[in-house]
C-alpha cells in the first residue's frame, strides 16, 4: 500500500508578516519598488502588515497565560 503525503502546509500568521510585510518590504530594494507601484496603483492596502492594526493584532495573537 502507498503511502499518501501528510499536510505540508502549516500555516503562521506571525512568519507571514514578518516575511511579506511593510518593515521586510522597505528594507530592501525590490521591496521598495513593490511599495511605490501599489501606491502608484491605488491599493487600498500597501502590504500584508498594513492591514493589520493592534486591535485586530490583538484578536488574532492573543497572549498565552
Amino acid at each position: 500500500m502507498a503511502k499518501t503525503q501528510g499536510p505540508t502546509y502549516q500555516p503562521s500568521k506571525m512568519k507571514r508578516i514578518r516575511k511579506f510585510g511593510y518593515i521586510k518590504r522597505s528594507s530592501q530594494k525590490h521591496g521598495l519598488k513593490v511599495i511605490k507601484s501599489r501606491i502608484a496603483k491605488g491599493r487600498y492596502w500597501i502590504t500584508l502588515s498594513s492591514k493589520f492594526d493592534r486591535v485586530e493584532k490583538n484578536k488574532m495573537f492573543p497572549r498565552s497565560r
